[in-house]
């Protein structure tokens, strides 16, 4: 233990990581994804903190969710269309996409859901199987609010119903009406934003300021159109290069400044019940998708800087998966929230910023193990059943 702890030291920790910082990464890209992560670390350990620091939280925080969404659609959408414009379409292309992305993401969402399982069998009296069934088939929130259980992972199912139904439609487009990659993407892209946004606004007419409504921003279907806006943003960027380049530095600002906007927006009120319902439900993760997209063109060409805090942010980036899957349920709940903090102390001000560190701590610590000798190994085996390593673009 003492010799993982050492390693856990800054000159230690890049020399673990040596072979990912030495990869032509993108940085731009790492640092989209490592200000996702730890704005939803930092949000989901509010309540961690003292009051008046857990409300001052809220200024610093953004939908982290979202931009995880359209940061996938933009890299998976990418991989997809270089895959498709480079080989002809077939099933077995297909299944070659899905293995590749399915050793990816599953190992580590089921090591997690086994041992989240377990914890609350364990700790909660009143925990059964009977809703656990439909996390193994990512079918928790795809029609109904998913239990309150691992609830983190409904974002996981929206990724996978993505990475399952959009593929298929569009190779269907491709095989079986023979349109080309370039009119399918595109197709289905748009009827896809364009259905989702009749879907939820006939949700909203029925619900109105109801506050049931607010559990349909967690189904399936009213979120996957948030990893579409990546996916346009990865079409532009392939089939328009020029226009994709043009102006990065413009349109990087300007969805900052779209961001910064969103965050006043609501922080500062929304005046009226029916108008806070109206615009996050119907508005709010879009402009937030959308403005992300816009820091695209500038990020992904942003490759490296020299500082050492660049191989942080990388770091923290390439762990932020497995953070994502740890450091709610498992950390927060099953295990800072277990231990009898008050036979220690009585003293609140010495415990809640040591619960706080401890949170951050086993998050991170956590997520280098699983990422390092989990993560890793068992992508490494989709080679062995696509037996094509290069077919597929590295996930970097």
């Amino acid at each position: 233990m003492k010799s993982f702890l050492k390693k856990l030291r800054p000159a230690s920790l890049y020399a673990l990581f040596s072979d990912e910082l030495n990869q032509d990464r993108i940085f731009g890209l790492d640092l989209l994804r490592f200000f996702a992560i730890t704005t939803v670390v930092i949000g989901h350990g509010a309540n961690l903190l003292p009051q008046k620091i857990a409300d001052f939280q809220k200024y610093i925080t953004f939908d982290g969710v979202s931009i995880f969404f359209v940061l996938s659609g933009f890299l998976i959408g990418g991989i997809l269309i270089k895959q498709l414009e480079n080989n002809k379409a077939s099933f077995s292309l297909l299944l070659d996409f899905w293995i590749r992305r399915w050793f990816r993401t599953l190992p580590a969402y089921f090591l997690i859901l086994i041992v989240v399982t377990i914890g609350y069998k364990i700790s909660d009296p009143s925990f059964t199987f009977e809703d656990i069934g439909k996390y193994y088939i990512f079918c928790q929130n795809l029609f109904y609010q998913a239990p309150p259980y691992f609830r983190e992972s409904w974002s996981l199912c929206v990724e996978e119903w993505f990475y399952f139904t959009i593929p298929l439609l569009i190779f269907a487009l491709i095989t079986v009406l023979k349109l080309s990659p370039k009119i399918s993407v595109i197709t289905i892209s748009l009827s896809v934003i364009f259905l989702v946004t009749f879907l939820k606004y006939q949700i909203y007419m029925d619900y109105g300021e109801n506050s049931e409504l607010y559990f349909y921003h967690q189904q399936v279907i009213y979120r996957i159109d948030n990893i579409i806006y990546g996916v346009l943003g990865a079409y532009v960027s392939y089939y328009y290069s020029k226009i994709w380049n043009s102006i990065p530095l413009l349109l990087f600002i300007t969805g900052i400044g779209i961001i910064i906007i969103e965050k006043a927006i609501e922080v500062t009120g929304y005046h009226s019940e029916s108008f806070a319902v109206f615009y996050y439900y119907m508005l709010a993760h879009t402009i937030i998708s959308i403005s992300t997209v816009l820091l695209l063109p500038f990020l992904s060409n942003f490759r490296k800087i020299k500082y050492k805090i660049g191989n942080l942010i990388t770091i923290i980036s390439l762990i932020s998966y497995s953070m994502y899957l740890t450091h709610e349920s498992l950390i927060r709940i099953l295990i800072i929230k277990n231990i009898p903090w008050t036979d220690f102390t009585k003293n609140y001000n010495i415990i809640l910023p040591t619960i706080y560190l401890l949170y951050w701590t086993l998050t991170l610590t956590l997520s280098v193990l699983i990422y390092k000798y989990y993560e890793v190994p068992t992508t490494r085996l989709r080679e062995i059943f696509t037996g094509k390593k290069s077919r597929i673009l590295n996930d970097k």
